[in-house]
């Protein structure tokens, strides 16, 4: 059964609509006004693209007015960010960045060489030009310096190789001093916080009594500071290339396979740096509800359910519908029961005697191996059978060596009683069988069964907790369960200290 998922913004939509372009508070006058010279351009039209989403999204484009000459005009505001001019033939003629100041003329040529271009009532993107200007010479030096220490190497003229790699170091050192010096001379411009994002977090040499590095101490400080060079509260980081993949390193690396507590913790701290801009705020979250609502990873799920009760259904999702929170709350209302760490309900089914006296029907509660598995399936379904044969290799194997440490709780679910019980008397497998549409309460309502289809499978501790409420191969399950422990005994480790 396919799942629906809640998100239906199309963010390229909604983010690049007019009620929300960027209107700078000293912008001079309404408008835009860009113009390109370009030498030798023979270009019929060129296009402007703004970098969003580690994608260039087309925002005009324009005939030429003249030979080479090309005018972006109109009555509307630009969103403030990196954009590129890109030829008719799609090579790329130049970065540049449109902020509040939107009436500019960038002089330039078609080999794209920095030295000749020169731009006019533009000071950001005069910075943005010393920048390149100066990565470029030091990229022709680096380049001829390293070549050079590289002949020495092999001649083994180690001496003179050195000289050349202080050469480099010290053009790193002053490269790095060059872009600081930007950094700090504007740093309210966008082209300036875009270098500070490029820079690394400096993590301190934390270390343990006995002067060992302590590597935990130094990841915990990492994703507290990861954010330090980025400005959270400004919109514009939405159109730099850098922001995306920055997301996507902190959430779907960093902290990805980390507990949903741990997930969370981040998560707030995150959104709360966004909140001063409800336009970046609304980006991310929409963002980080999106990629936790659809992760397949286990535990993702209680993530998703964190955010959008902290957000979404606590009232500053100012721009969602009533139709579509009540979609939120109802799928929260439907999975947050099953959340690992939750209690699972005990459950009372009859087996295939179908026993009218409740008191002879089975209990999930009363299996007596450390960890229950509840398997719900339908005897006519395919990949139930093919699951349950796999369930049963482990079952038998582990059982034969003397190592089965769960009991499983078969659920069969289906319309025809008769073809169930057939089912069960064909296969012996041998654990509790239950089924037959009845119970002591509706068990597949709770355990989500309606929505997701057969087969489901969820593993218990001994007090009963989920700690599994999503399908795993089979043959993965010792390998949980071992992991499983190890965590536990490591919290409790932890605990006792």
């Amino acid at each position: 059964m396919k799942k629906s998922y809640l998100l239906l913004l199309v963010l390229c939509c909604f983010f690049f609509g007019n009620t929300y372009a960027q209107k700078g508070k000293n912008t001079p006058k309404q408008g835009h006004e860009i113009i390109f010279n370009i030498k030798d351009a023979k270009d019929k039209i060129v296009y402007l693209v703004i970098h969003y989403n580690e994608k260039l999204i087309l925002k005009d484009s324009v005939a030429p007015a003249s030979p080479g000459k090309y005018i972006f005009k109109g009555s509307k505001v630009y969103d403030d960010g990196l954009y590129s001019l890109v030829s008719e033939g799609k090579k790329m003629y130049l970065n540049f960045i449109i902020d509040n100041n939107q009436f500019f003329t960038y002089n330039l040529d078609t080999a794209g060489n920095v030295d000749l271009c020169t731009v006019v009532n533009s000071p950001q993107n005069e910075e943005m030009l010393k920048f390149q200007r100066k990565t470029a010479q030091a990229q022709k030096k680096a380049t001829e310096w390293s070549k050079k220490m590289k002949e020495f190497e092999k001649e083994g003229k180690a001496d003179s190789a050195a000289v050349y790699k202080e050469k480099l170091k010290n053009i790193n050192t002053e490269m790095q001093e060059f872009i600081q010096s930007l950094i700090n001379a504007h740093p309210d411009y966008l082209f300036s916080k875009m270098q500070k994002s490029y820079q690394e977090i400096d993590v301190p040499k934390f270390t343990k009594e006995d002067g060992s590095i302590d590597q935990e101490a130094q990841v915990y400080y990492y994703r507290e500071h990861y954010w330090d060079n980025f400005d959270l509260g400004d919109r514009r980081f939405i159109y730099i290339p850098s922001f995306e993949p920055k997301l996507k390193d902190y959430f779907k690396k960093l902290l990805y396979y980390q507990e949903s507590d741990t997930i969370n913790k981040y998560i707030d701290m995150f959104l709360a740096k966004t909140e001063k801009d409800t336009f970046m705020y609304r980006y991310c979250c929409s963002w980080l509800t999106y990629e936790f609502e659809t992760s397949k990873v286990i535990g993702h799920d209680a993530v998703f359910c964190h955010i959008a009760k902290t957000n979404q259904l606590a009232g500053k999702c100012y721009w969602l519908d009533e139709d579509l929170l009540a979609k939120y709350e109802k799928r929260i209302k439907r999975i947050e029961p099953i959340l690992i760490g939750k209690i699972a309900p005990e459950l009372v089914i009859p087996d295939t005697n179908l026993y009218e006296d409740a008191r002879l029907w089975k209990s999930s509660y009363h299996l007596t191996k450390p960890y229950t598995i509840l398997w719900f399936y339908d005897p006519n379904c395919p990949t139930c059978k093919k699951e349950a044969k796999a369930l049963y290799h482990v079952y038998d194997s582990l059982e034969t060596i003397g190592k089965r440490n769960f009991d499983v709780y078969a659920i069969g679910n289906d319309d025809t009683i008769e073809a169930w019980k057939k089912y069960v008397k064909d296969n012996k497998y041998p654990w509790t069988q239950v089924g037959g549409n009845k119970g002591n309460i509706d068990y597949l309502d709770y355990f989500g069964i309606y929505d997701t289809g057969n087969p489901a499978m969820f593993v218990l501790n001994s007090k009963h907790e989920i700690i599994l409420n999503k399908r795993i191969d089979m043959h993965n399950l010792p390998q949980f369960l071992e992991e499983y422990e190890k965590i536990q005994a490591k919290k409790a480790e932890l605990h006792k200290n």
